[in-house]
C-alpha cells in the first residue's frame, strides 16, 4: 500500500463529505472501513451500517442536508480535524430505525445546527472513525428539536 500525503488525506475527507452531501451512497460508502465507528453526534456510537442507515433516513427527509465542512486541518496521516455546520430544509417525513424512533413527520422546517468540531480517523485510504464533539443544541437531538420533535433518545 502506498503512503498518502497530507494533501491526499484532505482530498479524501473532502471527497467523502461531498459524496455524503450529494447523497451518492455508493461513493461515500467506498471511503468507510468495514470497522468504521461514528460517535458523539448520536446517543451511542454507530457502526458503519448504523451510520449508513442514519444518513439514508436523514437524506430522505432532508435531501438538501449540507455539512459546510471548514477549518480542515490534517494533523497527520491518520487524523483530520475540522468544523461542520449542518443545515437543510425538511421536505418529507423520514425514519431513523437505528435510533429506535417513530417516523418523523414532515414539518416543512429549516434546520441550522451550531458549529460542531469533528475528527476523522484514517487507516490507509479508509475512514475508520468520525467523532463529533458534543455541542449544546447540536447532534441528532438538536436537529430533531429544530424540527419540533422532542423524543427521548435511547442510548
Amino acid at each position: 500500500m502506498r503512503e498518502i500525503n497530507h494533501e491526499d488525506v484532505e482530498d479524501l475527507i473532502r471527497a467523502f463529505m461531498t459524496a455524503l452531501e450529494e447523497n451518492n451512497q455508493e461513493e461515500f460508502e467506498s471511503y468507510l472501513a468495514d470497522d468504521f465507528r461514528f460517535s458523539g453526534w448520536t446517543p451511542r456510537p454507530l457502526s458503519r451500517a448504523g451510520f449508513l442507515d442514519l444518513f439514508k433516513g436523514l437524506k430522505e427527509g432532508i435531501p438538501g442536508l449540507i455539512f459546510n465542512l471548514h477549518n480542515v486541518l490534517v494533523q497527520n496521516d491518520t487524523t483530520v480535524t475540522g468544523t461542520w455546520k449542518i443545515s437543510g430544509y425538511q421536505s418529507d417525513s423520514f425514519i431513523l430505525p437505528v435510533l429506535g424512533l417513530p417516523p418523523i413527520p414532515q414539518m416543512a422546517a429549516s434546520i441550522s445546527l451550531p458549529a460542531e468540531e469533528v475528527e476523522y480517523r484514517l487507516t490507509g485510504n479508509k475512514i475508520v472513525g468520525l467523532n463529533v464533539t458534543h455541542t449544546p443544541g447540536g447532534g441528532i437531538k438538536g436537529l430533531l428539536n429544530q424540527l419540533g420533535v422532542d423524543i427521548p433518545l435511547v442510548s
